[in-house]
């Protein structure tokens, strides 16, 4: 009997990549979310839609998440579901934790009443408040005496928090990935990235007044999928972290991914300067290479995509997704 596994936010950027390898591998696979995957992101499952089942729900309606493992006899689950603009989180913060740590909450408990097989929690770089040494890696403390998380980070922090305690006292099976700066066809988020290469294709100048140094690890969707997997199948004897920096491993700087987007794209016009703005120069200070040394000895995991190769396929699936 092939296993069944279900992600949380599943309709969301990644999550859309994500059910898309999983279908192709076959088992089950649901999405559980509250809303349907974008009209964008719909166009990755044109061919396996069949093989996804969607069940809209609210991480928080704990009974009813319950319900539903029980039901699909889900063996896995990869929890995505968050609410993860940092701006917003500002602003609505009782709510940013309680979606975000409650949520996980919700899913940690419930794979201990069916004692699942194994979750995968997906964290990002934010549960780092500040850079004390680089290459930053697991070891890196997360705790910084003066310096704060902003909210979305805090919701990282707990959740690792909360899945580690869960493992070692209960028995959870739970792996927890950082991400950073992932990008790809179907994004949201507006990175540097994103702009240069859509505004290129449609022959859109763009046009930045800062940021050319601002310095940050670019990870590709495909490999960030590429983790998750690496992270449902790993053997359990391997793991002895259970919180992995699973990124491109490189830094490149605004001005350098400009400069490949130009060469990937005859007759892209980025216009942008180097010097960066308060904001940029306050998050330039937090930032650090990284090291995945430790995702490729235990789970395996090895970035698949340079970041020209991954521009280059980003460009492909746009055009082809996007006419």
């Amino acid at each position: 009997m092939s296993e069944c596994t279900l992600v949380t936010g599943g309709s969301g950027f990644i999550g859309v990549h994500l059910l898309k390898a999983l279908a192709r591998q076959g088992g089950e696979v649901i999405n559980y979310d509250v809303s349907f995957p974008s009209l964008e992101l719909q166009k990755l499952l044109h061919d396996v839609k069949d093989s996804v089942t969607f069940i809209k729900g609210n991480i928080l309606d704990l009974p009813h998440f319950i319900s539903i493992v029980k039901a699909r006899n889900v063996q896995r689950i990869v929890h995505m579901a968050a609410l993860f603009n940092a701006k917003e989180s500002k602003q609505i913060p009782y709510y940013t934790h309680e979606v975000n740590d409650v949520g996980t909450l919700n899913v940690l408990e419930t794979a201990k009443i069916f004692d699942l097989k194994r979750v995968v929690f997906i964290s990002s770089i934010s549960v780092y408040p500040g850079k004390q040494y680089e290459p930053m890696d697991e070891e890196h403390p997360i705790l910084i005496p003066g310096i704060a998380h902003n909210q979305y980070g805090a919701t990282k922090a707990v959740g690792e928090i909360l899945g580690l305690a869960y493992w070692y006292n209960n028995g959870v099976n739970f792996v927890a990935l950082r991400f950073s700066g992932v990008f790809g066809y179907g994004m949201r988020a507006p990175l540097f990235i994103k702009t240069m290469v859509e505004n290129s294709i449609r022959k859109e100048v763009t046009r930045f007044k800062t940021g050319g140094e601002f310095y940050r690890d670019y990870t590709y969707v495909k490999d960030c999928v590429n983790a998750v997997i690496c992270a449902l199948d790993a053997d359990d004897r391997k793991l002895t972290k259970r919180v992995y920096l699973t990124t491109s491993g490189e830094f490149y700087s605004a001005s350098q991914v400009a400069r490949i987007v130009a060469e990937i794209i005859p007759g892209a016009q980025i216009e942008i300067r180097p010097e960066l703005s308060d904001y940029e120069k306050k998050l330039a200070i937090g930032r650090g290479k990284l090291d995945i040394s430790l995702a490729k000895n235990e789970l395996g995991y090895e970035p698949k995509f340079k970041l020209r190769e991954a521009i280059q396929d980003y460009v492909r699936m746009f055009r082809k997704l996007s006419s």
